[in-house]
């Protein structure tokens, strides 16, 4: 259903009554699962139609889907749970992925700031696009995660090999993409920034972390960082 919200800072649903968060800058400062990223584009491509999920449009949604299939990817190699943050205050990056650090006693939050691109069809070869983002300044902790959607195959030594020859601002280059001949199982790995690779199926990661709520909030507490479980939440669709 469609709620259309006017005059109303505090809004509820009106079938359940639970509260409402303004998709912007409803954002910011807000931790979603990996798994709640992913369910909003696949509501935002039910809802336009998927060639305008791929426009400008519904540009940072899609963005948090592509962080979120990378952090599933990236739970399969570390075993750490991570949460997306949609960058709404800055240019720069595009999504940020935390995960929260407890071995000193407290929450201390811990983040992936990436900077996202896709290598679509209009690009013959996957270093080009590399290339044009390593051509701008990025701070060095920032990666660069590439999303593979035109089913092109990639020579990983090669790609590594070409990417030596870059000056490079990344702390990490990642390529994400999805198997050839499959719906649900993709393949992530680094060209620049140590070798990590990791095969997994998407449909299975989702799946190992259903127990992650699904929203968090910072709250500024003392010297540690704590967080408040937001419950049952819903984020308008844009």
């Amino acid at each position: 259903m469609k709620d259309e919200v006017i005059g109303d800072d505090a809004p509820l649903c009106l079938v359940c009554k639970v509260a409402l968060i303004k998709a912007a800058p409803g954002y910011a400062n807000l931790l979603m699962s990996p798994s709640v990223a992913i369910r909003r584009f696949e509501t935002v491509i039910g809802t336009h139609g998927f060639a305008a999920a791929k426009t400008g449009r519904v540009k940072r949604e899609r963005e948090a889907w592509i962080s979120a299939v990378w952090a599933l990817g990236l739970r399969e190699i570390t075993g750490k749970e991570y949460w997306i943050e949609i960058e709404t205050r800055n240019r720069t990056p595009d999504c940020k992925v935390h995960f929260i650090d407890q071995s000193a006693g407290y929450n201390h939050v811990m983040t992936h700031n990436l900077e996202i691109v896709e290598w679509d069809e209009h690009r013959p070869e996957v270093v080009e696009v590399i290339a044009q983002k390593c051509g701008n300044a990025y701070p060095q902790y920032f990666s660069l995660l590439v999303f593979a959607r035109n089913g092109k195959q990639i020579d990983v030594h090669d790609v590594s090999r070409q990417v030596k020859g870059l000056l490079v601002p990344f702390g990490e280059i990642w390529v994400l993409g999805r198997l050839p001949g499959s719906s649900a199982k993709y393949i992530m790995f680094t060209v620049h920034g140590g070798p990590r690779a990791i095969e997994f199926d998407l449909a299975e990661a989702i799946r190992k972390s259903s127990p992650q709520v699904d929203f968090l909030r910072r709250q500024k507490r003392g010297k540690s960082t704590e967080m408040r479980n937001l419950g049952i939440t819903y984020l308008p669709i844009p």
